[in-house]
């Protein structure tokens, strides 16, 4: 039985993604800065603090072109849920360093962004996998 997702499938599961990964990490941006962790003497780029609307741009932007790159694997691929997944968590993994190359980041502020890192990817194969079983039925 093919249960391969459409690209109108792949990226309904991204935006269902990218809703609840701005959602949540907004509420950790939120906590984290009420509790001192994200401050605004860290700055991005060496320009600017974090802010709420890097926050959301990057966890919409990133989502939904994952989404198009999963819909490519499952067009071109035998075991796209499978070969996207396994992609993934090393992009994340990869990921969870960038952080740490802040100039003068806390530990504290760099593992809050890599919750958020971890937020987008757990969200994204959670509404892939879901979408592959509905389709499934």
């Amino acid at each position: 039985m093919n249960n391969k997702l459409s690209i109108g499938q792949s990226m309904k599961a991204g935006l269902l993604t990218a809703g609840a990964a701005v959602i949540t990490n907004v509420i950790i941006f939120f906590i984290f800065k009420s509790a001192g962790i994200f401050t605004d003497t860290i700055l991005i780029d060496g320009k600017v603090p974090l802010t709420v609307l890097p926050v959301v741009f990057s966890s919409i932007v990133p989502t939904l072109i994952a989404a198009l790159v999963f819909f490519l694997f499952e067009k071109f691929s035998s075991k796209g849920y499978r070969n996207f997944s396994i992609l993934s968590v090393v992009l994340v993994i990869l990921s969870l360093f960038s952080p740490f190359s802040i100039p003068n980041v806390t530990t504290g502020f760099a593992l809050g962004l890599d919750v958020m890192h971890l937020t987008i990817v757990f969200y994204l194969l959670y509404f892939l996998k879901k979408a592959k079983a509905k389709n499934a039925q």
